[in-house]
């Protein structure tokens, strides 16, 4: 665990008010302005002849999407009803060439693959929302573009996190056991390591990890725990699902809790971090000798003892975002590397950092049950995926490294 300067006092001030930006005193609903973005977006970018949306027909489309969707396809509608403006183009319905350029634009402005497919996605859906039949982004033009740009730039897979021990055909050298000694008994400290032991044995997505509430955990009598998962990218419906924590992972996350006093709501907040440097003490000056621009002219003439530097942690009503789950890990990534805790050459750590994403767990579970051997249904099961087909995009590498020629060659028989 990393030492803190002993001339350095660490405060958890729980009293203290979290300061929030100008403008933001209200708590938006984001649910809400999502629906009002894709509503504008569908007015804006409509054709003048299309016939009156039927309100029955919007709002079952919208109870049927998840909040993350919704967000989703709020950017994506703006995004593309903004570019058919600038062109001149009509967005909805649209047209197979439209959509063709569109795509090409995105290509040309660097947008990753996956975006542009669920943009494309996000316009069929809106077509629906408009009573139309999305007859232009189920074009065979438009699918093939789509194959095309796919073959061109293949998007790597975030970078693992593994567990740690000795496992066949490891994959990564970053592991959660050199991240958690980069956690200290701060506030700050308390959280990342709950954060880390939560979303690993979890095989959480960041969106379930960012939702769950205290509410949701069960502990048993053995230590061990039983997280709910009320919703996910997979379970739109809302049916929930129970994943199975150890007994150090509950540990941290309980002592997370307890020094937060976290006793309802979300787990995992921000934290307001506020550090005043150390002062060296001022010697008592005659007024005389005291320059008249002199700004603290009182502290000069009176003295001023010596004071430590100071550390205030305040933690906040509101959950981590995406965003901030993907800074955490990232930057208890460096720490590790500068510390000497991973093995990763100096070149080749800007690489790695890029690598890193708040999937990187979730990646880096799959890799560990894949090497214990685990079945593919168990795996599915674990990480809550509707087909088995997942598997073998998570473990491309793994099973190269674990394949029959890599343990002959190795040196191994079967």
């Amino acid at each position: 665990m990393p030492e803190r300067p002993a001339s350095e006092i660490i405060v958890h001030d729980q009293s203290r008010k979290v300061p929030q930006p100008r403008g933001k005193d209200q708590k938006i609903d984001r649910e809400l302005q999502a629906e009002l973005r894709i509503a504008q977006a569908l007015a804006a970018g409509a054709d003048g002849t299309l016939e009156n949306i039927s309100q029955d027909h919007f709002e079952a489309e919208f109870k049927a999407m998840a909040l993350n969707s919704k967000i989703a396809a709020a950017a994506d509608l703006d995004c593309y009803v903004d570019w058919c403006l600038a062109e001149q183009r009509a967005a909805f319905p649209a047209d197979p060439v439209t959509l063709v350029r569109y795509i090409e634009a995105k290509v040309k402005a660097k947008a990753k693959p996956a975006t542009i497919v669920r943009r494309i996605s996000s316009i069929a859906k809106a077509h629906h929302m408009l009573g139309l039949e999305p007859e232009g982004p189920r074009n065979r033009m438009v699918r093939q573009t789509l194959v095309a740009i796919n073959k061109k730039k293949n998007q790597r897979q975030a970078a693992a996190i593994r567990v740690g021990e000795n496992r066949t055909g490891t994959s990564s050298p970053i592991t959660i056991q050199a991240l958690l000694e980069c956690c200290d008994s701060t506030l700050r400290g308390l959280r990342d390591a709950a954060l880390l032991s939560v979303g690993y044995y979890g095989g959480l997505r960041v969106s379930e990890l960012t939702a769950a509430t205290v509410e949701d955990l069960e502990v048993d009598v053995d230590g061990t725990g039983t997280l709910t998962v009320p919703f996910s990218k997979t379970d739109q419906e809302g049916e929930g699902a129970e994943v199975w924590m150890p007994a150090d992972a509950v540990r941290r996350l309980r002592a997370w809790l307890e020094a937060a006093k976290i006793e309802e709501g979300v787990m995992f907040r921000r934290i307001h971090v506020t550090r005043k440097k150390a002062k060296d003490a001022i010697a008592p000056q005659a007024w005389d000798s005291i320059p008249g621009h002199t700004r603290h002219y009182q502290e000069r003439l009176e003295g001023q003892a010596a004071t430590q530097a100071i550390t205030v942690y305040t933690v906040g009503p509101n959950p981590l975002t995406t965003q901030g789950v993907n800074a955490i890990y990232k930057r208890l990534v460096e720490r590790a590397w500068l510390d000497g805790l991973i093995e990763v050459g100096k070149d080749s750590i800007d690489k790695t950092l890029k690598a890193i994403s708040s999937h990187s767990l979730r990646v880096g579970l799959t890799h560990d049950l894949i090497a214990l051997g685990a079945d593919g249904v168990a795996i599915t099961n674990a990480m809550r995926w509707t087909s088995p087909g997942t598997i073998l995009r998570y473990g491309k590498k793994l099973r190269a490294k674990s394949s029959a020629t890599a343990r002959f060659l190795g040196g191994e028989t079967e």
